[in-house]
């Protein structure tokens, strides 16, 4: 795998925002998800119920259907001949029944046994009207005619989880068990005119069996008053029973009792099954609102938990967004700006920062304090530096310009014995000494440099020649210099010294890095808008490129570049004093021979600092060179010896 995608998974380099989101998206998922769930259960109940609702709706036809029939057969088994009207009424409940069942979804077990009921309400119908069955077969088929159409019932209501609804249908199904009794009592009506007293014994306990299940009924959901209406009509029944007397009379009495005591079970059983309906249907109604109710409340509750999660993320991400970017701009712009001021003199009381956080109490305003008090420590320590900073340069400045006196009057006193010495041994001794001496006055001009002093500057300008012949005299090994084309120029007084002392140090640095016995070579060239290059090339071992580089930028640097390290006092001296001029110094390969890795130091001079300049033919210097004098640049004599240099005072031997 990519590592950039390795990395990507971490959840420790995450941002901020994306970790809130991931961990508050968590709960909300859950959250969405525990809703959703309900939501859909609460559908697949009212869509239950509904399915239910439709099916029940086959429960009054089956009832019309089986009522119709088992009229039939009753009168059928008592020896009646069944009414058009009657057989009209199985007919139309059968065709009713059918067409129901087909626009119904019904369940796949109650649609085969529903198919099946039917198929046999349509050949026992067909054998009463036809009278192809014995009474006793009739009456069996009528009974199992009856207990498949209770089973149909139960396998229906089986499938009912609601309270009322299942309380409604054992109500129908023990209305459907009394109406039963009927065909016990029609069994042994048939006995009367053979065993009347078998037959009184046989409809007394179903008419028996039917009060008792009646009364189960009583005070129900189902009573309507019809309840003890048809008590009333057992109770008929029975005193027709004990009064038997065989005539035509008696069995129409017999026939109608029995039509009528059959149409409160079925208004019963219509009214059961109707509250059934209802109760689904209100059931299915209720969960369906219930689950729009509730997916409307986990809609608004998700609403409201993302807008409190991206007001959190908001909470925490804004302000932490505004303490990063406001502690970025302090360090690195508002920051370094106050302590430029208070290493530029500034009163460190003066000196403010602006806040960089929010002015609350939780962890984000303690963390914005605590920032804050960063950097007000910051800029006390860079006060504190600066003052120490301060203390030190006039240290420094104090000490150099003592040292410097004492060199000055030492170079005076040596020059005083110089014109007074015939001896030419004691001479180049007290010349040695002089060079010596001259040397300490540069180290003591640097230490000024360091301390940020500006030494005296002249008032007229020095020709270019004397001025590298005076940085020339300040160095050690003077003679491995080699002057090249020098044009004719002066320049301005107030750069003389500086440059003076840039210049030496770099033929100082030079003659260190280079063989005592390869020479350090002077060349002048034009540069651009009328400025002069001066490189001063050595054959030494070189420098790393990337010394190099960081040298030169260090160079570049000028006034803003800080001493990294002893040993490199000379170029923070030489930057300086560049920056001080308008100058620029650059080191780069010398390479002037396939064998040479020397280092070349390119000086700029813009021409503000040059007056009269035009080329002339080199020159060669052999002597001794003689110092520039820190006062009105002197009358100076060129030698006439082969050397061609400037003699120090008198030449001596």
């Amino acid at each position: 795998m990519d590592p950039s995608r390795i990395r990507a998974l971490q959840i420790g380099r995450w941002r901020l925002k994306y970790r809130l989101a991931a961990v508050l998206s968590i709960p909300l998922v859950v959250a969405v998800a525990l809703g959703a769930v309900r939501v859909t259960t609460q559908l697949d109940e009212a869509q239950r119920s509904a399915a239910l609702s439709e099916q029940t709706v086959v429960a009054p036809a089956l009832l019309d259907f089986s009522t119709a029939l088992v009229s039939v057969a009753t009168a059928t088994s008592l020896g009646f001949t069944p009414k058009n009207a009657t057989s009209d009424d199985v007919t139309q409940s059968v065709a009713t029944l059918r067409e129901l069942a087909a626009g119904t979804d019904l369940n796949s077990d109650v649609a085969v046994e529903l198919d099946g009921l039917l198929a046999d309400g349509d050949q026992l119908y067909a054998a009463v009207m036809n009278s192809s069955l014995g009474v006793d077969e009739l009456g069996r088929r009528t009974t199992d005619f009856l207990v498949r159409c209770k089973n149909l019932f139960r396998d229906l209501f089986d499938l009912f989880e609601n309270h009322d609804a299942l309380v409604d249908a054992t109500n129908l199904l023990l209305m459907w068990d009394a109406q039963l009794n009927l065909l016990d009592q029609m069994e042994s009506f048939r006995l009367l005119s053979t065993n009347p007293e078998a037959a009184r014994l046989l409809a007394t306990n179903a008419m028996n069996t039917e009060e008792s299940t009646l009364r189960l009924l009583r005070g129900s959901g189902l009573d309507t008053g019809q309840i003890d209406g048809m008590l009333g009509d057992i109770e008929a029944r029975r005193r027709l029973i004990e009064n038997f007397t065989p005539s035509r009379q008696f069995g129409e009495d017999l026939r109608n009792a029995m039509i009528s005591a059959s149409q409160p079970y079925a208004e019963g059983i219509d009214s059961a099954s109707a509250r059934i309906i209802g109760t689904l249907e209100e059931l299915a109604d209720e969960t369906r609102t219930a689950a729009t109710r509730d997916a409307l409340l986990v809609t608004a509750a998700l609403v409201l938990a993302l807008l409190l999660a991206i007001a959190v993320i908001r909470s925490l991400s804004v302000p932490l967004g505004r303490l990063r970017d406001n502690t970025l701009a302090a360090a690195n712009t508002e920051l370094p700006a106050a302590i430029a001021a208070v290493k530029d003199g500034a009163d460190i009381d003066t000196v403010r920062l602006a806040p960089v956080g929010t002015d609350t109490d939780e962890e984000i305003g303690e963390l914005s304090r605590a920032v804050d008090s960063m950097n007000t420590q910051a800029l006390r320590l860079a006060g504190e530096q600066a003052h120490l900073r301060k203390q030190v340069n006039v240290m420094l400045e104090t000490l150099a310009r003592r040292n410097k006196t004492l060199v000055e009057q030492q170079l005076s006193l040596i020059e005083s014995l110089e014109y007074e010495e015939k001896d030419p041994a004691r001479l180049q001794s007290m010349f040695a000494l002089d060079h010596l001496a001259t040397r300490m006055r540069r180290t003591g001009e640097s230490l000024l440099v360091l301390a940020g002093t500006r030494p005296r500057t002249r008032s007229g300008p020095a020709p270019l020649g004397d001025v590298l012949r005076g940085a020339v005299s300040q160095v050690e090994n003077y003679q491995r210099v080699q002057i090249g084309n020098t044009p004719h120029g002066y320049l301005v007084g107030k750069a003389v010294n500086d440059v003076v002392h840039l210049v030496a140090e770099l033929v100082d640095n030079a003659l260190r890095a280079s063989p005592p016995t390869t020479p350090v070579r002077f060349e002048f060239s034009s540069a651009v808008e009328g400025g002069l290059l001066l490189d001063i090339a050595d054959r030494g071992i070189g420098i790393p490129r990337d010394a190099m580089e960081e040298i030169n930028i260090r160079l570049a640097a000028g006034e803003n570049a800080d001493v990294d390290a002893p040993r490199q006092l000379g170029l923070f001296v030489i930057g300086r004093l560049a920056a001080r001029n308008g100058m620029s110094v650059r080191l780069r390969p010398t390479f002037d021979t396939e064998t040479n890795a020397g280092v070349t130091a390119s000086v700029y001079f813009p021409a503000t600092l040059l007056s009269e300049v035009h080329t002339v033919q080199p020159t060669v210097m052999t002597e001794r060179p003689r110092r520039l004098r820190t006062e009105e640049l002197p009358s100076l004599v060129p030698s006439t010896t082969p050397a061609g240099g400037i003699a120090h005072g008198k030449h001596r031997g």
